[in-house]
């Protein structure tokens, strides 16, 4: 796991270094590291956005002094590079890892889901930042069945009409479904809140980087008429693997690897959409339902799932987890100030 680390900030290796300028900074103290952070110009964000770059990849000792060093330094950056305002924490962007957790550091963080120390948001308020916005991550399990059963019901109703179908991804046409999952990500992501799809380059990089936890049976393509209309992107919860090395993955981790990918019991929500127009066909509770099939244990072996984040103002999906009763269980804030 190492090595997908050191790829992942590898300008040579992640193609959203050929989309962004990029740099990184230690601060240190007697020798030793005591905080991170990176600086993120966006080319294509700030085109449509404006004079906007991000911060990164924090991390800092509880020491006012070190984060302010670090947030310092690259605002500096950022200034030089032509920002007017500074926004973060996003690891790189807006489609990757970004916010500072707020509640829920008693729960175990599934994929995609940053976890901290606490004190984190306290250190970039004492250094000027102020709360942009909120997002929310949920997760379904045995102890929601009777709410997953209802979502269920009301899609399995939508199918029974006979006008939408829907099907798994398909190995033996693995490119062609690639694609046209590719289509359907542009166009349902196309006005998300503050962010950019990403391009087809980063797109097909992370399919790659996230093959060994894709089951083809948790990405599910809804069709009208066999029009393509609504999808649905889950993968094994890589989280519950990476637990098992305790942050240093060795010999003995890597030989165990296999049965360990094989026990994952979570799933994770990195992507669902439904077109532009098609919102009243019924396609979101079909997808409901089928991600309903997984939290009630009948795609085995998952018993479990879980959601990136969700932005308070995407009302859509604030509307499908609200009819399961189920609260957030992990909070995030993102912060900002004018440079």
């Amino acid at each position: 796991m190492d090595r997908e680390v050191a790829d992942y900030i590898d300008p040579k290796k992640n193609p959203f270094f050929a989309e962004a300028d990029v740099e990184h900074f230690l601060a240190t103290r007697d020798g030793e590291v005591v905080g991170r952070i990176a600086a993120v110009v966006e080319h294509r964000y700030v085109a449509r956005f404006g004079k906007l770059g991000w911060f990164g990849w924090f991390d800092c000792v509880n020491d006012v002094e070190v984060a302010r060093a670090l947030l310092e330094r690259a605002e500096s950056w950022l200034r030089a590079a032509g920002m007017q305002r500074v926004e973060g924490p996003y690891s790189y962007d807006a489609t990757q890892e970004f916010g500072l957790l707020t509640a829920g550091f008693d729960q175990v963080p599934a994929l995609l889901q940053p976890h901290h120390e606490s004190y984190y948001l306290d250190l970039v308020r004492s250094c000027g930042y102020e709360p942009r916005f909120g997002t929310r991550t949920y997760s379904w399990g045995a102890e929601d069945a009777a709410a997953m059963e209802a979502v269920r019901r009301r899609g399995e109703a939508v199918l029974d009409r006979g006008e939408l179908t829907v099907r798994s991804f398909d190995k033996r046409h693995a490119q062609r479904d690639i694609d046209l999952l590719w289509d359907l990500f542009l166009a349902t992501f196309s006005e998300q809140h503050d962010m950019l799809p990403m391009t087809r380059r980063m797109f097909d990089w992370q399919f790659a980087a996230m093959r060994p936890f894709v089951d083809p049976r948790l990405i599910r393509i809804v069709e009208l008429q066999g029009r393509p209309v609504a999808f649905s992107f889950l993968v094994a919860d890589a989280n519950e693997v990476l637990a098992h090395a305790g942050g240093r993955p060795g010999v003995s981790f890597y030989l165990r690897y296999p049965l360990l990918r094989r026990r994952v019991s979570g799933a994770v929500i990195l992507m669902i959409g439904v077109l532009p127009g098609m919102e009243g066909t019924g396609a979101g509770r079909v997808l409901g339902a089928q991600i309903a099939d997984v939290a009630l244990g009948r795609v085995r072996p998952y018993r479990q799932v879980h959601t990136t984040w969700i932005h308070e103002e995407n009302q859509a999906s604030l509307t499908l987890v609200g009819r399961t009763g189920s609260p957030p269980r992990r909070t995030y804030t993102v912060v900002g100030k004018d440079l």
